[in-house]
């Protein structure tokens, strides 16, 4: 996606009328929207400390601030080496537990979302019926949060390093399965749809039973963590028809 290029003073015109909404309506919102729409088509590192401040403000929080100004240093390679990047993803779970007083975990928005459309449809039986909304009961919380932010911050880090792309099929696909979208999306439903119930099954995902429960040194959270290792390798063995196994660092 080519990078463009608009003069300063049109930025700073339509950040004079940001601010000019913000006094109408006593809340910095209307600076943090135009923050991220300035970054996402001209990515800078200024950007993204301008919309970290502008949150700040809105939110009345310290860390999106100090969460922009360590994006903007850290977030320009297209990819990390594991070690620094799993050191990053420790210290997102230590703040999760600071932050939130809970570990992290994103399947549960998913299941959240289930039980308010289950709720809209018919509120009877998610009281008087099913025992297992009375644990992921249908209110927003803060794992709908979470999907949202995932999704955002990997679309801003993608404009920010330069990688982003539309890409409807990857290119390890093209090579296994061929370039039809369709067969592409199907599969990815079915995959996610199994992956999903399996979460569930299991008491987690990824995220909120490896991650999470492993650094608690809770036994599901190393069994889920082999059993994902031994299962991921057998199936790219199978699925992509693979006989070796590459790592390379860029």
């Amino acid at each position: 996606m080519a990078e463009k290029k608009f003069p300063i003073i049109v930025v700073s015109f339509f950040y004079l009328l940001s601010f000019v909404a913000a006094i109408m309506v006593k809340s910095a919102w209307p600076i943090a929207v135009l923050s991220i729409l300035v970054f996402v088509i001209w990515p800078r590192w200024w950007g993204m400390i301008v919309a970290g401040f502008a949150f700040t403000v809105f939110l009345r929080n310290p860390w999106p601030l100090i969460a922009s100004v360590f994006f903007s240093f850290l977030g320009k390679p297209k990819r990390w080496w594991p070690v620094p990047a799993g050191i990053a993803f420790a210290l997102v779970e230590v703040l999760s537990f600071y932050m939130s007083e809970r570990a992290l975990g994103i399947t549960r928005g998913y299941t959240v979302m289930g039980a308010i459309i289950e709720y809209l449809i018919s509120p009877e039986r998610i009281e008087k019926e099913l025992e297992y909304f009375t644990i992921y009961e249908p209110y927003i919380d803060w794992t709908s949060a979470l999907i949202l932010g995932v999704i955002t911050g990997s679309f801003l880090s993608s404009r920010y390093s330069g990688d982003f792309k539309v890409r409807f099929v990857p290119e390890i696909w093209k090579e296994s399965k061929g370039p039809s979208i369709m067969k592409r999306w199907m599969w990815a439903f079915l995959a996610g749809g199994l992956m999903g119930f399996a979460a569930r099954v299991g008491g987690g995902c990824v995220s909120g039973m490896l991650i999470s429960g492993s650094i608690q040194l809770a036994p599901a959270g190393f069994i889920f963590m082999m059993s994902l290792w031994i299962g991921g390798v057998l199936v790219t063995f199978l699925f992509y028809r693979s006989r070796t196994i590459v790592i390379k660092r860029e």
